[in-house]
């Protein structure tokens, strides 16, 4: 068959077994096994493009960087992070909302995904707050965009798969990811706040904290600083490779757990059997999505596209904000690895032909991608968010609404400001992309 043809009935098909309630790396798996039938007739050599792809030391972070998180927060992180930012910020207009963003923002630096960290946030964070009677939609909203935060400060899964593809430093982008974290957390902090003071009854004021009590929230934050300092520091630092930094973090997760008395035989168990159920779920989903960009990449198409956007003569802007699109229609319907994995090998030789560093696009798609995360009709966190708070998906749908148009305004910012997420990595010393 033709490969446009081809290439379009694959497309028709994943997405009629999307639209059917298939997994999506089922629906991945399927459509690309499909497409190499239509397009060669024989579909028999598939199998070695999961095992070539998967079989890579750098993907070997991804479920050691899951495990790490797990046992971290089975031991009690999540509550030891959320209590300690509440006692800092709830004084703040918009009290513990607040507290949302931050703790999601900490929980990603062991986290790295953002269903995860919007899950154990939400799970600590929603009831004590629906008992102080906050806005519901802008307590789920905050829950919500402060997960999105768990795929972009570092360590990110969703960056080592981009790193992976595009033979990016992974360094550098978890270096990247840092600041733009963090100016996207203060961000939606300070949306938060002017709410907050417009309408006081969405957030009722918090009785100011004791310096007794800032001082030992502050002591009781040493595991997260210890994993900080142990994980970022040895990456930033040059001392690890961040699989190195993954199998190193898991091991120092695992002394907090016995220094807290939290860690014992049950709780390891649980913490390794979910984060093989989780590193199982991520790497099915990358296996789907190899096979059907191998199936794309077999029938050149890819390159034609880029041939042909390169002919166009257009300049960078337009060419971003197809992109950028591109990246925020696929991310309400799959996984941001899935997208990387699909998108990146049309995608990189435009980038390339363009001269646009490829650190500062890895962090730029990141953001997309959480973009993506938050936007109906699939958007993953939303589902997160509505299991964890039993409330309408309306009312998260609504309540998340103005913090898609501040990632979007995140979005802009880095686009004017590159510098944004590339001073740290240049002045830590890693490669540029």
């Amino acid at each position: 068959m033709d490969a446009n043809a081809a290439v379009i009935l694959a497309f028709v098909i994943f997405a009629v077994l999307l639209l059917a309630g298939a997994e999506i790396a089922v629906a991945l798996l399927i459509s690309g096994v499909a497409g190499f039938f239509l397009y060669r007739g024989d579909p028999g050599f598939t199998p070695l493009i999961p095992y070539g792809t998967l079989n890579s030391f750098i993907l070997t972070a991804i479920p050691l960087f899951i495990l790490m998180g797990e046992i971290l927060g089975r031991c009690g992180a999540s509550d030891m992070i959320y209590s300690s930012a509440s006692k800092w910020l709830a004084w703040a207009p918009g009290g513990l909302l607040h507290s949302n963003i931050a703790a999601c923002a900490m929980f990603a630096s062991i986290s790295g995904s953002s269903p995860a960290t919007a899950a154990t946030v939400g799970t600590v964070a929603i009831p004590r707050m629906k008992e102080r009677r906050y806005d519901t939609q802008l307590l789920l909203g905050s829950v919500a965009a402060g997960g999105t935060l768990g795929i972009l400060i570092p360590p990110s899964i969703t960056m080592i798969i981009y790193g992976a593809i595009s033979q990016t430093s992974i360094g550098a982008l978890f270096a990247g990811g840092l600041i733009p974290g963090i100016m996207l957390s203060i961000m939606f902090m300070i949306y938060i706040g002017i709410r907050a003071m417009m309408n006081p009854r969405l957030a009722p004021r918090e009785k100011p904290p004791s310096r007794r009590e800032l001082a030992f929230s502050l002591i009781s934050m040493w595991p997260l600083l210890f994993m900080a300092v142990v994980v970022l520091g040895g990456i930033f630092g040059g001392f690890l490779t961040p699989t190195e930094a993954a199998a190193v973090g898991s091991v120092a997760a695992m002394v907090i757990g016995l220094m807290l008395r939290r860690l014992n035989w049950r709780v390891f168990r649980e913490s390794v059997v979910e984060a093989v159920k989780t590193s199982c779920m991520v790497l099915f989903i990358l296996m789907g999505a190899f096979v059907f960009a191998g199936f794309l990449a077999d029938t050149r198409v890819p390159s034609a596209i880029s041939i042909y956007v390169a002919s166009l003569g257009w300049s960078k802007i337009p060419i971003l904000a197809a992109i950028y699109f591109l990246y925020i229609f696929l991310g309400c319907f799959i996984d941001p690895g899935s997208i990387m994995v699909i998108t990146l090998p049309a995608i990189l030789p435009i980038l390339n032909g363009f001269g646009i560093d490829l650190i500062w696009f890895g962090v730029v798609a990141v953001v997309l991608s959480e973009i993506g995360m938050i936007t109906p009709p699939m958007g993953l966190n939303l589902f997160v968010v509505q299991g964890v708070s039993g409330e309408d998906l309306g009312k998260v749908v609504i309540g998340i609404t103005p913090f898609f148009f501040i990632l979007l305004l995140g979005v802009a910012i880095l686009t004017a400001f590159p510098i944004i997420a590339l001073w740290f990595p240049s002045l830590v010393g890693l490669a540029a992309g």
